[in-house]
């Protein structure tokens, strides 16, 4: 008997860690992974990458881009971002952002209050009511949108999104894949963004306003 119990505690014990195990198991299939290599025209700079992880109604994304450019052996331009945002049926409820921009420092903090987004960036604090979103690339629902919270700036910046039809875009292993393509225009630049109907986002690229392109190729 005395066999028996320990042998029930031990069956009982294996069956929590097999639980254990399968709910880590979930959590980790429900965790997404996407990578970026960044280029100043044909120039690669750095990378961007973006870990998405759902959990019923709730989406944690931390976001992590580091940008080099050199010129003649000197670091000519720096750009380190990070932001952890946070998503509740597609709305932000909490935002934690901080960018070096070549030395000039952004800090971007955000939280839902009822039915509000407080928003602190700075010194300036803003309120912005309804749901609010991100430059959400890596969900195509944020193109139904027209007014998105720059993560950088903490500014709500009213957007225009056109499509511009199916096309083909080109992955970091060099492989052509076909796409559903878009603009997406602020006050200040145009952003296209290629969409495949299995992979979701494949890339991106925008004018700097200087004469140069910022290219993003998905790593596969």
């Amino acid at each position: 008997m005395p066999q028996t119990k320990t042998f029930a505690k031990g069956s009982a014990l294996i069956a929590c860690v097999m639980l254990l195990a399968g709910l880590m198991l979930a959590t980790t299939a429900a965790a997404e992974q996407l990578r970026f290599q960044v280029y100043l025209d044909d120039r690669p700079i750095g990378e961007h990458s973006f870990r998405i992880a759902d959990s019923g109604g709730t989406t944690r994304v931390t976001s992590r881009a580091a940008f080099d450019v050199d010129f003649l052996f000197i670091n000519a331009y720096r750009y380190r971002h990070t932001s952890n945002e946070v998503f509740r049926n597609g709305c932000l409820t909490d935002i934690d952002a901080t960018t070096d921009d070549n030395g000039t420092r952004y800090a971007v903090n955000g939280e839902a209050l009822g039915e509000a987004f407080r928003i602190e960036a700075g010194d300036e604090v803003e309120r912005a009511d309804g749901c609010v979103k991100t430059f959400t690339y890596w969900d195509k629902a944020f193109l139904s949108k027209r007014r998105l919270l720059n993560p950088q700036t903490g500014e709500l910046e009213q957007v225009r999104v056109q499509s511009k039809g199916r096309d083909t875009i080109e992955v970091e292993n060099g492989e052509s894949v076909p796409a559903e393509r878009y603009a997406l225009r602020t006050d200040e630049l145009t952003i296209d963004l290629w969409y495949n109907d299995d992979l979701g986002w494949v890339g991106l690229e925008s004018d700097t306003g200087k004469g140069k392109r910022i290219i993003y190729r998905r790593v596969m």
